[in-house]
């Protein structure tokens, strides 16, 4: 029976990386079909070219020293970029759009209000640590010059060895590469003025006249909206239109004033 376990034990490896592979590659190929029309139009050929540009870069690691590429981008291109994109995703989602109006959205999504430490800790816990842990990792970046381990022939041991300059240079490009995007998207939608993406000719622009909360039940004038509908108790979102309504999120200033006027 051994044969059969391992065949099984080798497929499930292999569809393991299949299924991890797609999962990467939806990640990369939807924002930029997303915010890229003409990419949007030729779906199956940014696939493919991606594929082919992803194939010819895996070569690199095929090599004799791939190894030593394969840790290369495995301690620095994945640890610091995330740590940096995790702080700013805590900074948009706690501080920007706000830890309470995020538990509202939790409760219209689950129907049952997380606890109130969940506010709390996304504000002050997550963000001190995540901040810490930042702060720690450029330290020892700046004060400890990174290292690799190699295979001394003549010892026969491990060693530590110390990145030559143009594999700084590499290191550098494959952090500042990683959690470029953040930045260069909020400037984007800066200079936009928070707008969203510019419809373009047949399309129909969603009307910004009204807005509400999110999970607002009252209809918008002359809206012939049927009450058997469900869209409304459903979360929406900032552009994308839901039903025959369309939604937008108030600010966390305005949401405040709109319940002191209703107590009142």
């Amino acid at each position: 029976m051994w044969p059969f376990w391992s065949t099984l034990f080798f497929l499930m490896l292999l569809n393991l990386g299949l299924s991890t592979m797609f999962g990467s590659m939806q990640g990369i190929l939807t924002p930029l079909m997303d915010n890229f029309r003409v990419l949007g139009r030729h779906k199956t050929m940014l696939t493919v070219c991606s594929c082919i540009l992803g194939f010819f870069i895996g070569l690199l690691f095929t090599q004799r020293s791939g190894n030593y590429f394969v840790t290369m981008f495995d301690d620095y291109s994945a640890t610091l970029p995330l740590i940096i994109v995790v702080v700013f995703e805590t900074v948009s989602v706690a501080w920007i759009y706000g830890a309470d109006r995020f538990l509202d959205d939790v409760e219209v999504m689950l129907h049952w209000r997380p606890p109130v430490v969940y506010s709390y800790l996304w504000r002050y816990v997550g963000l001190l640590g995540m901040v810490g842990l930042l702060a720690a990792s450029l330290l020892r970046m700046v004060f400890k010059r990174p290292t690799y381990t190699a295979w001394n022939h003549t010892t026969g041991s491990e060693t530590s060895l110390e990145y030559p300059g143009w594999a700084l240079v590499m290191l550098s490009m494959l952090i500042i590469v990683a959690f470029l995007p953040v930045p260069i998207g909020y400037l984007l939608s800066f200079l936009r003025g928070g707008q969203s993406l510019p419809v373009e000719q047949g399309e129909v622009e969603p009307p910004r006249e009204r807005y509400s909360k999110c999970n607002s039940a009252e209809p918008e004038p002359n809206n012939h909206h049927s009450p058997l509908d469900e869209d409304r108790n459903r979360p929406c979102s900032t552009f994308l239109p839901l039903g025959a309504e369309h939604y937008m999120l108030l600010p966390q200033q305005e949401d405040a004033e709109e319940e002191e006027d209703t107590v009142l």
